[in-house]
């Protein structure tokens, strides 16, 4: 990501998330795989965005999550990642998308730490108590990292996990028993708000 910091405003780049996606790693020499989301915001109010793996993205309107990413995964808890290996994904494994915003709308985007911890129910109240971007990332972490160590809340990750067919062995299930809890990971948010920019 600091790679991509430096090259935000290369010519080349140009307002392409892939391009950057591209320089950015093609720039990396650290050891290792991670997932990724580049988002870059044009001055016409269109969004432009670049995903590999399962790190996420909403936009939030009126009280709505209006739009969202999809992860990307092989199977079950096993997302794409880019690599600093020849195998694995690349830049051009990236879901692209463009969001044209409005005035007033918030971006969120994070790690797989929030999204797998907290609803989007949750993000849309947190949003709605506190206007202030700094603060409402700092409060979506937190909600994320208690949740995450909670082993009786019903998570979007334990959800998942039952969806695939993950579940307590089968003599728990008869007690009324099922998959619970949060998932421990690295949570990163990021909170942005949408505001017409003043000309002088």
């Amino acid at each position: 990501m600091a790679n991509a910091s430096d090259l935000v405003m290369d010519e080349e780049v140009s307002y392409n998330p892939q391009i950057l996606l591209k320089k950015a790693h093609a720039a990396t020499s650290s050891i290792g795989s991670a997932t990724v989301i580049i988002a870059m915001l044009e001055k016409s109010g269109t969004l432009k965005i670049a995903n590999v793996g399962d790190c996420g993205l909403r936009i939030l309107r009126k009280g709505q999550v209006v739009f969202s990413t999809a992860p990307q995964e092989h199977f079950f808890d096993c997302p794409y990642q880019l690599s600093s290996e020849l195998i694995g994904q690349t830049y051009r494994d990236a879901t692209l998308c463009s969001v044209e915003l409005t005035e007033g709308d918030t971006i969120v985007m994070g790690s797989d730490g929030l999204f797998d911890n907290v609803f989007d129910h949750e993000i849309v109240s947190v949003i709605s108590k506190i206007q202030n971007a700094v603060e409402a990332a700092k409060a979506l972490a937190e909600l994320a990292s208690n949740h995450s160590v909670d082993t009786t809340f019903d998570s979007p990750y334990a959800l998942e996990a039952r969806n695939m067919g993950f579940d307590v062995p089968w003599w728990q299930r008869i007690l009324g028993k099922k998959l619970t809890g949060g998932k421990l990971d690295d949570i990163t948010v990021i909170v942005g708000q949408v505001i017409r920019a003043s000309i002088d």
